[in-house]
């Protein structure tokens, strides 16, 4: 250690003593690194130059993270940080939901790690939703369309049959055949209907 004290010391006073150039000045902090490093493999401490290819890892994967990103670092860091429920219980305590909170994997430490609540229930109106409530109408268009239908089906029904007894008591052939065409435009148009028998 006193070795690495000295050649600190030296290039201290070199720098001082010269004026040197950013390269040269440059050139002679890393001379001292070098021989601070190889003063601290002769002393046996190995631990500095894991530690320093840990921090170059790890910088190095926060350029390649920020530069694939699409988030901010404080976005992320709020993705990282976020409360998530990763269990609900409703069996341990009947009539209580029991919901178990993490943050990083581990239980929470800001908010409650565990939190229960009672089962209450409530009375309300039924929400129906813009589509429900078109297809509702429809429904009762097609309600009342189909009640349309068969009223209109029920009248023409009787008009055919009093056509038929007038067409049979008729004494004329010309007659027959005027109430004859009643009955077949009557006829026409409950197939029109689709209420034909």
């Amino acid at each position: 250690m006193r070795k690495t004290a000295a050649i600190i010391a030296a290039a201290a006073l070199a720098i001082t003593a010269n004026a040197l150039t950013v390269e040269e000045a440059r050139a002679n902090l890393d001379a001292a690194r070098a021989a601070y490093t190889n003063a601290l493999h002769e002393a046996g401490i190995t631990n500095t130059p894991r530690r320093t290819a840990r921090a170059r890892a790890r910088k190095a994967a926060q350029t390649a993270t920020a530069r694939n990103s699409v988030l901010t670092r404080r976005q992320q860091s709020f993705f990282e940080n976020r409360r998530i429920c990763t269990r609900r219980d409703a069996e341990t305590l009947p009539g209580f939901v029991i919901s178990y909170w993490e943050r990083n994997g581990k239980p929470d430490t800001i908010g409650p790690a565990v939190v229960t609540n009672a089962v209450q229930q409530f009375v309300g109106i039924e929400q129906h939703n813009p589509l429900q409530e078109l297809a509702e109408r429809f429904r009762a268009a097609a309600t009342n369309a189909q009640a349309r239908v068969e009223r209109v089906t029920a009248a023409l029904d009787e008009k055919r049959a009093e056509y038929e007894q007038k067409r049979d008591a008729a004494a004329l052939p010309s007659t027959k055949l005027i109430y004859q065409a009643f009955i077949d435009a009557i006829v026409r148009i409950k197939e029109r209907l689709g209420a034909d028998e």
